[in-house]
């Protein structure tokens, strides 16, 4: 059994204190006055160097300025916190799990937040200046602990009070922004007729044909080639009696295809293949968080700077209550996701109108026939009357509209590989 006892006998030690770099407590084996742990029989149950006070009458003017503590007489101490801070310097001084009731604190030792009170466990409790005061998570749960969230290039170190890196990883990058395909009008010409076709016989035909086809590649303007007399006979008739005229045709080169919007990440690619995205650092550490003094059942977790008080857990879970600012990061990302490239169809849809014309005399003044004709349209028959001369022909383009084409691809193609997720948790301050 251990415990605390005062004695009527006070060793007067001051002297001592004064002249030794670490004062060793002179306490005798059979009958010590102490503040220090002893056992029913009056021994001391730590180094007799680690003995500092062994009564308040001891160290009248408080604990000595000058005594260096050795490490070992303080295993259980927040590095920071001075030897008369700590109540439990190691675990012989609270072995009840509470520190003993007549510890008196020196005044100063208030300004040590996390060294001067303890739980009704046994472990450290704290105001909580500079952290967050969070309710501890489940047991699947680890944590509460440090986060940060952002880009890598501006990832700081883990904070002094949770140094240890516990898992980085990076967020799910979207798919890439690959915009929206389109194709450019096509680049094209509305041909005139090219196909004349004199007939013996009125519409639909069926007798003698008499080529009146105008020259290749010919631009409409007036023209003789291949004129037939009003004279002239097929087949014992007058060659003219109707004529069937070819529609014009649409001739259009392959449209152009882009996108609209941007097709590629505007940042950098960044590490495993991906486009830049955000990393996430958790950092914990070895000592217990202290208890929140100012809110029971809260324990402290140090809150730098961009840091968020968080827990978290190996898979992809739903946050427990109390914790609903979910982060789900990866330990392996590969993005080889691309923007398929944009396509065009074959144009279509294009329309061209022509007014044709034909004389009965070579300098196309005198008009036997006129009539419009346009793609798509079934080849016209004309009725003429029968013998009439023809001399010379014209056509002109009266509209064109361009087709369209139907474009396709620029959708992300390719595969994404996420593994080792993590879920992070955190939680709002407490005010």
């Amino acid at each position: 059994m251990v415990r605390l006892a005062r004695a009527a006998f006070v060793l007067a030690v001051s002297a001592g204190l004064a002249a030794l770099a670490v004062p060793a407590c002179v306490v005798s084996s059979i009958t010590v006055g102490a503040d220090c742990p002893i056992d029913d029989d009056g021994n001391l149950l730590i180094p007799r160097e680690c003995c500092i006070c062994p009564s308040p009458e001891a160290c009248p003017a408080g604990f000595p300025k000058d005594v260096t503590v050795p490490d070992y007489c303080r295993p259980d101490c927040p590095e920071g916190i001075p030897y008369e801070c700590c109540p439990c310097p190691s675990p012989v001084w609270c072995s009840r799990g509470v520190p003993p009731d007549q510890w008196d604190f020196p005044d100063y030792c208030d300004q040590f937040d996390g060294g001067t009170d303890a739980g009704s466990d046994g472990s450290m409790s704290s105001l909580c200046t500079g952290g967050t005061c969070v309710t501890p998570g489940p047991a699947s749960w680890k944590g509460p602990m440090s986060f940060w969230q952002g880009w890598d290039i501006e990832a700081p170190s883990c904070p002094e009070d949770t140094p240890i890196l516990a898992f980085e990883g990076w967020t799910a990058p979207p798919p890439p922004s690959c915009g929206t395909c389109k194709c450019d009008a096509p680049e094209g010409t509305c041909k005139l007729p090219e196909t004349w076709t004199v007939d013996s016989q009125a519409c639909p035909g069926g007798g003698v044909k008499t080529n009146f086809d105008p020259p290749t590649n010919w631009d409409g303007t007036c023209n003789g080639d291949k004129s037939i007399l009003g004279d002239k006979l097929c087949g014992g008739v007058p060659c003219v009696r109707s004529i069937t005229i070819s529609p014009p045709v649409i001739e259009e080169l392959p449209c152009q295809a882009h996108h609209i919007g941007d097709p590629e990440p505007k940042v950098p690619k960044a590490r495993n293949g991906g486009p830049e995205i955000t990393l996430g650092r958790v950092c914990t550490s070895e000592s217990a968080l202290p208890n929140c003094i100012e809110a029971e059942g809260k324990v402290c977790v140090p809150k730098p700077p961009s840091f968020s008080a968080c827990l978290y857990r190996e898979g992809d879970h739903a946050c427990p209550e109390g914790w609903g600012e979910k982060t789900l990061l990866y330990g392996y990302v590969d993005d080889k996701r691309t923007c398929a490239e944009c396509e065009c169809g074959e144009p279509g849809g294009g329309t061209c109108s022509v007014k044709f014309r034909l004389f009965s005399d070579a300098a196309c003044t005198v008009v036997e026939e006129d009539s419009n004709i346009s793609t798509g349209m079934t080849a016209p028959c004309k009725d003429l009357m029968p013998g009439t001369q023809l001399s010379s022909k014209s056509a002109a383009i009266l509209e064109y509209t361009k087709g369209t084409c139907t474009p396709s691809g620029g959708n992300a193609e390719g595969e994404l590989v996420l593994l080792e997720p993590v879920t992070v948790c955190c939680s709002a301050p407490v005010t």
